[in-house]
C-alpha cells in the first residue's frame, strides 16, 4: 500500500499544480526528491553519544544512519581529521513520504507553542531546511530512555526552480507554514487579523467536495490560547453565517469523522492548552482510544498519550465504562477487547500496560501459580 502523502501528491497536488501554474508538461511539476535528516555532535562527547544519536535516528527514520567524519583537524575545537562528528540519513521514495507525514502530523504539533514553521527558510533553489531542537517530539522516542537532548536538521530537496514554487508544493503537501496574507477585493494582498485568517482557512478547507484535513490542522497551529479560539469562533460566525449556520463546531463535526476530529482538531489544540470539548477526562480517554482504533491502522502513540492521563484504577474503570457507553460500535464497546485485538502483545505492553504500571495500576490479573495440591 502506497503512503498517504504519495497518493495525495499524485492524485491531488500534482494535477492542481499543473493547472494553477499553467505547466505544459507533467515533468515540469515540482516534486519532492529526497529528505536528508542530520544530527551533529560535539566531538568531545563520550563515544556512547554517537551510538545514542544513531539509535535515535534509526528509530525516527526507520533507516540505518551514516556516520559523518571530520575532513580536517581544528585544534581550537579539539577536532582531529577522521573523528566522528555526527550522522545522517537520506530518505527517498516511500520512506520519504512516510517520514514527512509523521513529521507534519505527529511530531511538529508536539512542539510547545508551535505556530508554524518559517516560510523563508529556502535556499533560493527550491530546497527547504528546518531545525528541530530535540528528538523527543517524535512519538517513536521513549522519553524514559533519552540520555541527552539531541537536535537535528531536516532538509527537503525538491525539483522546484524557485522558492515560490517549492513553497506552493510543500504547503499543498501539508507543511504547516506560518504567516500568510489574504487577498482583498482589489487583488492586492491585505493584512487581516490572525483569528480572521484562521476562520477563513478553516472555511476554505471545509467547502467543496473534499475536506482538507491538513489545512484545518495547519490553520489551528497558529492559535496560542483559548481567547484566540473564541475569537475564531466569532469570526467564523460573522464571515460565514450561510455555511453550517456560522457554527464552526458544527462545521468541523459535519466534515470530519471521530478519528479525524481527534487528530486534526482536538489534539493540536490540546497541545496548546486549548480544550474545546466539554467532556470529562475519562470520556476524553475513551474517545481518544476509540478514534485511535478506528479505520485501517491503529495509532499506538495516541493510545499511549490517552493512557498517560489515567491516574488510578478507579479512573481506568470509569474510562472503560465511558467507552462502553459512547462507542458500542467499536469492538462492542469493550475497551479491553479493543486494545487486545488492535495491539500485539508487545505493543500492549509498551503502550498500555507499562504506562499504567508506572502509576501502580494493574488491569490484567497475573496467572495463578500451580499449587502442590494439584499434583
Amino acid at each position: 500500500m502506497k503512503p498517504r502523502l504519495y497518493s495525495k501528491y499524485h492524485d491531488e497536488v500534482k494535477p492542481a499544480l499543473k493547472k494553477d501554474r499553467n505547466y505544459t508538461n507533467l515533468h515540469q511539476v515540482p516534486r519532492i526528491e529526497k529528505i536528508i535528516v542530520h544530527m551533529g555532535l560535539d566531538a568531545t562527547l563520550e563515544k556512547s553519544a554517537l551510538e545514542d544519536a544513531m539509535n535515535d535516528m534509526k528509530t525516527i527514520t526507520g533507516r540505518k544512519p551514516v556516520v559523518n567524519l571530520a575532513r580536517k583537524s581544528v585544534s581550537n575545537f579539539k577536532l582531529r581529521e577522521g573523528m566522528p562528528i555526527g550522522c545522517h540519513v537520506t530518505l527517498r521514495r516511500e520512506v520519504m513520504y512516510e517520514f514527512l507525514d509523521r513529521l507534519t502530523a505527529a511530531a511538529l504539533p508536539r512542539i510547545r507553542d508551535f505556530r508554524g514553521i518559517n516560510p523563508k527558510s529556502f535556499d533560493g533553489q527550491g530546497n527547504y531546511s528546518m531545525g528541530i531542537t530535540e528528538q523527543s517530539i517524535f512519538p517513536e522516542i521513549e522519553l524514559d530512555k533519552v540520555k541527552r537532548t539531541q537536535g537535528m536538521d531536516v532538509t527537503i530537496v525538491t525539483s522546484a526552480n524557485t522558492n515560490d514554487e517549492a513553497l506552493d508544493l510543500l504547503t499543498r503537501m501539508g507543511m504547516p507554514f506560518a504567516g500568510k496574507k489574504a487577498v482583498g477585493a482589489d487583488g492586492e494582498a491585505e493584512e487581516i487579523s490572525k483569528t480572521d485568517e484562521v476562520a477563513e482557512l478553516i472555511f476554505t478547507a471545509c467547502k467543496g467536495a473534499g475536506t482538507d484535513e491538513e489545512g484545518i490542522r495547519n490553520a489551528l497551529f497558529q492559535l496560542s490560547n483559548r481567547k484566540e479560539w473564541d475569537a475564531v469562533v466569532t469570526a467564523f460566525a460573522e464571515r460565514h453565517s450561510d455555511f453550517y449556520e456560522g457554527d464552526i463546531m458544527k462545521c468541523l463535526d459535519g466534515e470530519l469523522n471521530g478519528k479525524e476530529m481527534s487528530r486534526f482538531v482536538v489534539d493540536p489544540l490540546r497541545g496548546k492548552g486549548i480544550e474545546i470539548l466539554e467532556i470529562s477526562k475519562v470520556e476524553d480517554v475513551a474517545d481518544r482510544i476509540a478514534a485511535s482504533c478506528e479505520g485501517a491502522g491503529t495509532d499506538e502513540g495516541r493510545i499511549t498519550d490517552a493512557v498517560y492521563q489515567i491516574q488510578s484504577r478507579e479512573e481506568w474503570d470509569a474510562a472503560a465504562a465511558a467507552f462502553s457507553e459512547r462507542h458500542d460500535e467499536v469492538h462492542g464497546g469493550d475497551l479491553m477487547k479493543c486494545l487486545t485485538e488492535e495491539l500485539s502483545e508487545e505493543e500492549m505492553e509498551t503502550h498500555v500496560l507499562k504506562p499504567l504500571r508506572e502509576r501502580d495500576i494493574k488491569i490484567l490479573d497475573a496467572p495463578a501459580a500451580d499449587s502442590d495440591d494439584s499434583k
